[in-house]
């Protein structure tokens, strides 16, 4: 209990010495320097970004992208020219077959019965087989009353 007693007798000292206490004295300005603190800000912020381009560099330098995209690119290329030779090889044997076939079926058609075909692209493909134009005839009707 002895403890609380002078517990509260402190806090009532304290107390009454702030109200009797004389009057606080004013804080002294501070100035403050805003083109050092530009400059610093700046100094620092080169030093980092720095430090982060050259690890960037470093990286992309270390993992070959530049390398590595123009083998890609030659590897594309090459595989489409390859390509692009096959299927004119096919087209080419394509183009004897069908002549072949028409050569055929050309031999074979009586001359008189001959179709009037129609190729849409001349040696490719199969023709295209018009019909024969029929006759006119007319359907009027006579009706009885």
């Amino acid at each position: 209990m002895n403890r609380e007693r002078d517990a509260y007798k402190q806090m009532r000292q304290d107390a009454a010495e702030s109200i009797n206490r004389g009057p606080a004295y004013e804080a002294k300005p501070v100035k403050t320097n805003y083109l050092s603190a530009i400059i610093w800000t700046s100094v620092v912020a080169v030093i980092v970004c720095t430090i982060f381009m050259g690890l960037l560099l470093f990286l992309v330098n270390e993992s070959n992208i530049e390398s590595n995209l123009e083998n890609a690119a030659s590897h594309a290329v090459y595989n489409l020219e390859k390509i692009v030779t096959q299927q004119n090889e096919e087209l080419n044997s394509l183009l004897e077959e069908n002549k072949k076939i028409h050569d055929y079926l050309k031999l074979w058609t009586p001359i008189d019965c001959r179709r009037r075909e129609r190729w849409k692209i001349p040696g490719y493909g199969l023709p295209e087989v018009l019909p024969e134009v029929p006759k006119r005839y007319s359907y009027e009707l006579t009706l009885c009353e």
